[in-house]
């Protein structure tokens, strides 16, 4: 059972019925002509009813979890440890081997090593996500990135 779902949903709740109820201090109006309690009444509305839906699959993940035994928290410790280690190693590499470059490989060691698939696959998304990141960073924001070896 997740816990933080449950107190999570609930705290959402608490939130969206503040909102709610503060926004009644003020006029609402209608979808023409919104008043300034009109936006805090709607986010209210919807704060409650994701916080339900959220309420929702707590209570049915926690009835699924009764049925199954429960499984150890470190079951997963070598792929974790291996994520962490090549972050850190990119950490290292990213001024050296540029953006670009750095990005790709991140990408590439991450989908071959912590669940085996095509390479195919593990290519397109690694250039993808590289190409996303020097669209976004260089073209988009204009920030300078480290160029590396490649010096783009």
């Amino acid at each position: 059972m997740k816990y933080r779902d449950i107190i999570g949903g609930l705290f959402w709740l608490g939130v969206g019925v503040l909102f709610f109820v503060w926004s009644t201090r003020y006029p609402r109006g209608s979808l023409r002509q919104p008043g300034p309690g009109f936006i805090p009444a709607a986010l209210g509305i919807l704060l409650v009813l994701l916080s339900l839906m959220l309420l929702g699959r707590a209570v049915k993940t926690f009835a699924i979890a009764q049925r199954q035994p429960p499984s150890s928290p470190f079951r997963n410790w070598r792929k974790v440890a291996f994520t962490v280690a090549i972050l850190l190693i990119g950490l290292f590499v990213f001024e050296t081997m540029g953006h670009l470059l750095t990005f790709f490989l991140l990408i590439v060691f991450l989908m071959r090593g912590t669940e085996r698939q095509s390479w195919k696959k593990i290519l397109l998304v690694a250039f993808c996500s590289a190409m996303g990141v020097y669209l976004v960073f260089v073209l988009l924001l204009k920030q300078p990135l480290p160029q590396g070896w490649l010096g783009i």
